[in-house]
């Protein structure tokens, strides 16, 4: 609107102004709108433009409104999981938004009702769904199937029915109410406990896998590399990987599973310092080069350059923490390399051969 008011601004202290359809589509450019006036109001706004700017105005603030009060409905529609109409006919913005107010919390009741309502479908598909015996992995598995559906479509192309599976509603919203009102240490503490349970499960996880990939090949607890070492000390590495007893294996497992998760973190580490350090100098070389015009300033361009050069490596540092912590979550292990250690086996006793009696004795000198 302040475009509009800038454009018939300029109207007033032109000599001559130009024709009514010229006027039109410089409005319409100007708007970004496909604005359509009568032949009555192309007249009047040819003899009198301050006058026809009230219904050109009142047109563009109209087709604002449509615009996004559509755009708006298609977004509430899209979180909602159902349409909520195709055009809503709204003279103000407080209508728009009273009105789809109204029709998101009709739609969230009828989905209520049909999902957890009275013979609703979770209800059904709990009974369906539920084990006959209960344990972690089957409750975790229980609460990702409820919350997807399945519906069949038809393919235009194929011609053939085709299963769908959506998304029936999120836990977002469960767990956001869970966390509400909830001090932050409190939360920041459960956070890392859990991070840590979940660090547990996945060094047993890993372990358990590489000890399957070596222990088919070991021979001796050697084999197993580093791990073996800090889980039994030097003294047991020449033992027989297929005499280990239960508690022994856990052991093992567990340290494989550590090892091979800490070199994960370290090639990580290293990969995210390479690439940022890379561009690191680049920048610091391109701040050398630069760094002369501060002559011309009348600044001393040593001091420049270490005070600017100060400042960009604890930047580094925070790009890199942030970088690792960024792909931590995401990154693809891929197989550690195991090392088997060599161990010092105990001297073998062997006895003298003949040849090594016979260069023992004393030679005798032959006379000539």
């Amino acid at each position: 609107m302040d475009a509009l008011d800038a454009y018939f601004d300029t109207l007033r202290d032109a000599e001559a102004p130009p024709r009514p359809q010229k006027m039109l589509e410089e409005i319409n450019s100007l708007v970004g709108l496909q604005i359509r006036l009568s032949g009555e109001q192309l007249r009047l706004l040819d003899e009198d433009p301050p006058g026809a700017k009230k219904f050109i105005g009142d047109q563009v603030r109209k087709q604002l409104i449509d615009l996004y009060t559509s755009r708006v409905l298609v977004s509430a529609a899209n979180r909602v999981g159902e349409t909520l109409g195709d055009k809503l006919d709204c003279k103000t913005w407080d209508d728009a938004a009273d009105r789809i107010h109204d029709l998101a919390v009709k739609a969230f009741e009828r989905k209520r009702e049909y999902l957890v309502g009275e013979n609703g479908q979770i209800a059904r598909d709990i009974q369906t769904l539920m084990p006959s015996s209960w344990n972690d992995n089957d409750k975790l598995q229980l609460l990702i199937g409820l919350s997807q559906g399945a519906k069949t479509t038809f393919n235009q192309k194929t011609h053939r029915q085709e299963r769908q599976v959506f998304q029936r509603f999120s836990y977002i919203f469960l767990a956001a109410r869970l966390l509400e009102g909830m001090e932050a240490e409190e939360l920041t503490d459960a956070v890392l406990t859990h991070l840590e349970q979940a660090e547990d499960a996945l060094v047993y996880a890993i372990g358990q896998s590489e000890y399957a990939r070596i222990a088919s090949n070991a021979i001796r607890l050697a084999d197993f590399g580093e791990a073996a070492r800090k889980a039994f000390g030097e003294e047991r590495l020449n033992e027989t990987a297929a005499g280990l007893g239960e508690s022994d294996r856990e052991a093992l497992i567990e340290s494989l599973g550590r090892y091979a998760l800490n070199e994960s973190h370290r090639r990580l580490l290293l990969s995210a310092t390479s690439e940022l350090w890379v561009d690191y100098l680049t920048r610091i070389e391109a701040l050398r080069i630069s760094i002369g015009l501060e002559a011309y300033a009348q600044r001393d361009p040593l001091v420049q350059y270490k005070s600017k050069a100060s400042e960009m490596f604890p930047q580094l540092v925070e790009d890199i923490r942030g970088l690792v912590v960024s792909r931590i979550f995401t990154m693809q292990r891929k197989p550690v390399e195991i090392t088997p250690i060599e161990t010092a086996d105990l001297p073998r006793q062997t006895p003298p051969t003949d040849m090594q009696n016979a260069s023992g004795k004393k030679k005798r000198r032959r006379r000539s």
